[in-house]
């Protein structure tokens, strides 16, 4: 009797103990649970943390515990035997409230995220046995089971599903992708040939048995299946869609563009979706460098249906722009602007296209009038001063240079040399690379107006706060090669910028420029070869670049080719008294 009585004190006496432990965690925990619901994370980790740890058997705050855990960004939590920490906290909820399908589902996700998708079969299995033809259950033990490689179990999941629901194009287009995925291509057909005869009305039924198709190379049935679709409701916009694609592909530019052109007449499509088929279209003839007259046949039709929509001016602008017509684009988003006076991207796009046509007059007018209707942004502010050094007004680029820095820190010089170190270490990595391309930007438009000691230190200012900028690097070595300087100086900058861009053709020729007037012309020529393939192969070789080669090229006792390039240059320069001279006397001259 004795040993009994003790025993039932201590039962007593722990379970008083224990309630308080958890009456203490529970507290804990809804304190992290208000601090989740304000936004507090760090404060609601901490309380979660102090629940579990006072009651490690509190199934609730193992969870929100485990779960918190996930988002902390450490290294410590963020190793592998930690994230399985952190998910092992959480299954004891789920396995002790294995009903709760919220926690259930978002464990399931969890575990997936951090590859343990048995874990998350497993718990998904639960859920579906608790509660049988659950859509949205049996879809994720699809996606589960396809992850672990378990066609037939996915398969089998989304049948289940559609016994439960009933056809769905999704679920059987979800179907024969895993029984592609299977090999299995006879049943993915099977399922297509179904999902028709389930309504063989749907033209869109078709289309996706024609995609299926097309997927496995049977062309003939895809266009088979594609002008079945077209038959069933000869508007359908889908349906001429999957023509026009088909067509592409198979190379019939005819075809192609009269069902593009059905496309853009058919109502199934909204403005929104007609100007994206367009701008795909568009772009596509560009890139193949096709004939642009196909283009703006269609475009005709989208300008007829909507002739003062802004997003289709837009579009008639950049397509415009891009084919080198910047007189039309000009127009064209001026309506645009009319119609839209507060879009800030219609301005910007204004401004590049005077400024590619060379008017750099015109692009400082424009935002002049686009500051009266929009806050200009810095891209814009950086054109305005582009525009303004074309024009030889240094003092206004350099005016708009000034007010740019002087937003990071208006403390900061614009002609003397930045030497104090807490100016670099006050201002982040963003700061610190905008800073350095605005310093750049203020030598290359100190040296346009010929004052070089300005240039230079602006360069020197650009390094001081990002000594990798490549293209301070490449401009600072080129002007001071150009002007005399330290060659060797100019060599280790160039060195520099090309091992951050080790194929920037700009960069390899002003490497090779250097090795030139250092008098290695054998090495120059390697360099000036290698920039010249790469700007070949973008398809834009500057006149200075045949220029170099050639002078390389008559040092490297190779005369008659210096001549040739000589000669190209001079077809791209036609002005250029030095040029003129070389090739008039077929000899290098250094002026």
């Amino acid at each position: 009797m004795l040993v009994c009585a003790v025993s039932a004190a201590f039962i007593s006496v722990y379970a008083a103990d224990g309630g308080e432990i958890r009456r203490k965690a529970r507290y804990y925990y809804l304190e992290g649970a208000r601090c989740q619901a304000e936004n507090n994370h760090l404060a609601a980790f901490e309380y979660f943390k102090k629940a579990f740890m006072t009651d490690p058997s509190y199934e609730e705050a193992a969870s929100a515990y485990g779960m918190n855990r996930l988002m902390v960004k450490t290294d410590t939590l963020q190793s592998n035997p930690e994230l399985k920490r952190s998910l092992d906290y959480m299954r004891r909820f789920v396995d002790a409230y294995p009903a709760d399908r919220n926690e259930a589902n978002s464990y399931a996700y969890v575990a997936a995220r951090l590859d343990s998708i048995e874990e998350t079969i497993r718990v998904y299995q639960r859920l579906d046995s608790l509660y049988p033809g659950k859509e949205m259950t049996l879809l994720q033990l699809a996606d589960a089971y396809m992850h672990a490689h378990r066609e037939a179990d996915a398969i089998k999941a989304l049948c289940r599903y559609e016994t439960a629901q009933g056809k769905s194009p999704q679920v059987s287009l979800k179907k024969m992708s895993f029984m592609l995925a299977a090999g299995d291509t006879a049943a993915a057909i099977d399922e297509a040939t179904a999902l028709i005869d389930y309504n063989r009305r749907e033209p869109s039924f078709r289309i996706l048995k024609g995609n299926l198709y097309e997927v496995i190379g049977n062309n003939d049935s895809t266009l088979a299946y594609y002008k079945q679709a077209e038959e069933l409701n000869p508007d359908n916009g889908a349906a001429k869609m999957a023509l026009a694609n088909f067509y592409k592909n198979i190379g019939d530019s005819v075809a192609f563009d009269n069902k593009m052109y059905e496309a853009l007449l058919s109502e199934d499509f909204i403005q929104e979706e007609k100007i994206a088929i367009l701008e795909e279209y568009l772009q596509s003839l560009l890139n193949d460098k096709s004939d642009t007259g196909r283009g703006d046949h269609l475009f005709s039709v989208l300008m007829e249906q909507y002739p003062h929509e802004p997003a289709v001016l837009d579009l008639a602008a950049r397509y415009s722009g891009a084919k080198g017509d910047y007189k039309d684009a000009e127009e064209q988003i001026g309506y645009a602007i009319d119609l839209d006076p507060a879009n800030v991207a219609y301005w910007g796009q204004l401004m590049r296209y005077q400024l590619a046509d060379e008017r750099g007059a015109d692009a400082m007018t424009s935002y002049r009038n686009a500051a009266k209707h929009i806050d200009i942004p810095d891209g814009m502010r950086l054109m305005y001063a582009a525009a303004a050094v074309d024009e030889k007004k240094y003092d206004e680029a350099e005016n708009t240079y000034a007010e740019m820095i002087h937003q990071v820190n208006p403390e900061l010089p614009l002609t003397d040399s930045v030497t104090d170190t807490r100016f670099r270490n006050s201002l982040n990595f963003d700061d610190l690379t905008r800073l350095s391309s605005i310093y750049t930007m203020l030598g290359d438009t100190y040296y346009s107006a010929g004052d070089l000691d300005k240039a230079f230190r602006a360069y020197d200012n650009s390094l001081f706060f990002y000594a990798s900028n490549p293209v301070s690097l490449n401009n600072y070595a080129y002007f001071l090669t150009e002007n005399g300087g330290d060659l060797d100086k100019a060599l280790e900058m160039s060195t520099k910028a090309i091992e951050g861009e080790p194929e920037n053709d700009t960069y390899l020729d002003t490497y090779a420029w250097i090795l030139f007037k250092k008098g290695d012309y054998k090495e120059a020529l390697e360099y000036q070869k290698k920039a010249m393939e790469i700007a070949e192969k973008n398809g834009d070789v500057a006149a200075e670049y045949y220029h170099h080669i050639g002078d390389i090229l008559f040092m490297n006792h190779q005369p008659d080719e210096a001549v040739k390039n000589w000669k190209r240059a001079l077809e791209l320069e036609p002005d250029n008294g030095l040029l003129k001279k070389k090739v008039a006397h077929k000899a290098f001259f250094y002026e």
